[in-house]
């Protein structure tokens, strides 16, 4: 099924005003976090040795678009966000299917970041599905929790672009959820097409390179 949840404009924040909690980054050499700027909102980049191997999908994404370069492993593009009450279950924790909603809005911010929003591939007759999504728990989260949504691509073949996310709390960065899943280009018709290709250009130049500002 194609994406069919709120667009998001450059100024994300506004979008999902309840969701997305926004505040400034700085510099974090230990962590290897650092910060990346959107017009008119701040997100972060970050990266924990803990967990942090890269399934072993297929080859990276460097190997497919250009031998030259290579990804950064320790850069990950990340989104706060804080738990509202219509997440929780009946147990006061957040339902196991909300992660999913969570992993979905911090991609679209990414892709929003790179000039492919929801209104923007629209117009040239695309939309971008969720095709796979594998989901490891490692800890529940409460109500009006503060946590951070993580994400790097791992490879881009074909039709599919892989990925892996990670879960954390805030302030302690303890994991919540780690997941490996791919999403797939759409056209017109809603058939599976290859990747776009500046698509796959920007994913490469961003995660690739040492400058943390999306373009």
């Amino acid at each position: 099924m194609p994406q069919t949840c709120n667009q998001l404009p450059a100024n994300a924040k506004q979008a999902i005003p309840h969701l997305v909690s926004v505040i400034t980054a700085r510099a974090l050499p230990r962590s290897g976090r650092c910060q990346v700027a959107f017009p008119g909102q701040t997100a972060h980049l970050g990266g924990r040795r803990a967990l942090r191997a890269a399934p072993k999908l297929c080859r990276p994404l460097h190997a497919i678009l250009d031998t030259e370069r290579k990804l950064r492993l320790d850069k990950y593009f990340e989104v706060e966000m804080t738990v509202r009450d219509c997440d929780l279950d009946k147990y006061g924790v957040v339902n196991n299917a909300i992660y999913a909603s969570y992993i979905d809005k911090g991609r679209e911010m990414l892709l929003a970041g790179l000039g492919f929003s929801t209104d923007s591939l629209a117009s040239r007759g695309c939309a971008l599905a969720t095709s796979e999504l594998n989901l490891k728990y490692f800890a529940p989260l409460k109500d009006k929790d503060k946590f951070v949504v993580m994400m790097r691509p791992v490879e881009i073949k074909g039709v599919r672009i892989f990925a892996e996310y990670f879960i954390e709390t805030l302030p302690n960065r303890n994991v919540v959820l780690k997941a490996v899943g791919s999403f797939v280009c759409l056209n017109k018709d809603y058939r599976p097409t290859r990747v776009f290709p500046e698509l796959s250009t920007k994913l490469l130049q961003f995660f690739a390179s040492d400058d943390d500002k999306l373009n």
